[in-house]
């Protein structure tokens, strides 16, 4: 992949599916049950390079909010327009809300976009929806939301890009005709967050990554099969990491009742695929680290866990 350099991208927070129609069954599965994945297997060589084909491109924007700025910054982010969810191979967007205790320093918020491949994000990046999203791409609306950022965040956003592995998708209810979805926001309430998140953050050594990879492609994922599951990928840095972190898990749930009922279970790690060997970790919704020889981390993997707010999905979910 190529190096990105785009620094202030933020996108839209329009919606494919209506927030009324959140409550309703969602329909099992766009996909089968196991996450269908593209695999060159190579487990002979734990070293190799990554074998796991990617299936998703995800695009992070991480924030520094700054304290009591939480409720300006989602108005801001809530008034915006945008054709986000209506552009060919989007499939997911929420913005991430830290959820526990801020050190002050770590983004408390992400934007999180999933689209079908690189080439979709870069063909966003470069239309007129993203001037839309930065302003509307007058001088007079990109000062205006450079001046909201800086009251609102501490220093400037950092991107992130991912390729998205293993993906696990939940068909969601039916969408709102045109796409479009209002949210009102006073700058003065937090927005009700409308899903849960949880990622596991791994440092995974050089060498190691395949060996990483194919302990979760090796288990078959039950999730899709729990109540309030949306969907789930596991995520390979795109480009150098500038925080040490070369992978993450990202699940999506109805809300933290429904992920901490599959957290307790016990089919939690899912079971091995029938001849797929690999370890203890799986693809599940926390991405517990897999277990076992050799040592695979520079450093200890670190959870995190969110509200998503502003939830903008496809018809075909993650």
């Amino acid at each position: 992949h190529h190096t990105h350099t785009c620094m202030w991208f933020i996108v839209a927070t329009t919606s494919l599916v209506h927030p009324a129609a959140r409550a309703s069954p969602r329909v099992l599965l766009a996909r089968s049950v196991v996450p269908t994945m593209a695999v060159e297997t190579d487990t002979a060589s734990p070293s190799a390079t990554p074998t796991v084909a990617a299936e998703r491109y995800v695009a992070t924007n991480r924030f520094r909010v700054k304290e009591g700025r939480g409720a300006a910054f989602e108005k801001r982010w809530a008034e915006r327009k945008s054709r986000l969810g209506m552009l060919d191979g989007f499939r997911f967007f929420c913005m991430l809300r830290l959820t526990g205790e801020w050190d002050g320093e770590a983004p408390n918020y992400i934007s999180c976009t999933v689209w079908e491949e690189e080439a979709q994000f870069d063909a966003w990046k470069k239309g007129d929806a993203f001037k839309e999203a930065h302003g509307g791409g007058t001088i007079g609306g990109v000062a205006s939301m450079v001046l909201a950022t800086m009251q609102n965040t501490k220093g400037k956003p950092k991107v992130a890009l991912w390729d998205g592995l293993l993906p696990v998708s939940v068909v969601p209810p039916a969408p709102t005709p045109g796409g479009w979805r209002e949210v009102e926001a006073d700058g003065k309430a937090m927005l009700d967050g409308e899903v849960y998140v949880a990622m596991n953050r791994f440092s995974v050594l050089p060498g190691m990554e395949s060996g990483f990879e194919q302990r979760f492609a090796s288990r078959e994922s039950t999730l899709a099969s729990r109540d309030g599951f949306q969907g789930f990928l596991l995520l390979r840095r795109d480009g150098a990491p500038d925080d040490g972190f070369t992978h993450s898990t990202l699940s999506v749930w109805r809300d933290k009742a429904a992920f901490e009922a599959w957290r307790g279970s016990e089919d939690r790690a899912g079971k091995p695929k029938p001849g797929g060997g690999g370890g203890a970790g799986g693809a599940d919704g926390e991405g517990g680290p897999p277990k076992g020889p050799p040592q695979m981390f520079a450093k200890p993997p670190e959870p995190s866990f969110y509200e998503g707010i502003l939830v903008l999905e496809s018809a075909r979910g993650i």
